[in-house]
């Protein structure tokens, strides 16, 4: 199955504007026998999305839910290769990144799907810590 690898987020915060740039990178790796396949037979065989969450381990420990980037990546692309990298980028408003008192904890979940197969991939990136 595919993988996920070098998942990285990275939050430029504009204290005046009240605004942050929000940056995902990634690498999607394929198997030979994928790699193959979606250059032989037509059609989407993954869909990459990316969402944000807020780290959390107040009174349920559940992670918070905070934003579905609007874009999606389908695969093959135009030229499909073994490795593709990808963004997901957007400018949010502070608030969405204050899910906490005091210093908030985000960080991006990728997630790629088999759409033969059904099989998913999650990968979780790296955490930024800031106050929103």
């Amino acid at each position: 199955m595919a993988s996920i690898t070098n998942a990285v987020l990275n939050i430029a915060h504009d204290h005046q504007k009240k605004m942050a740039r929000v940056k995902v990178t990634c690498k999607i790796n394929f198997t030979s026998l994928e790699l193959c396949q979606m250059k032989t037979c037509k059609g989407n065989w993954f869909k990459l999305k990316c969402q944000l969450w807020g780290e959390d381990s107040g009174l349920t420990g559940a992670d918070d839910f905070l934003y579905t980037f609007g874009n999606v990546f389908f695969f093959p692309d135009a030229t499909p290769s073994a490795s593709e990298t990808k963004t997901f980028e957007v400018e949010v408003g502070e608030g969405l990144l204050n899910e906490d008192f005091g210093t908030d904890e985000i960080y991006a979940k990728l997630i790629l799907y088999n759409l033969t197969s059904m099989v998913t991939v999650r990968k979780k990136s790296n955490v930024v810590s800031h106050s929103f």
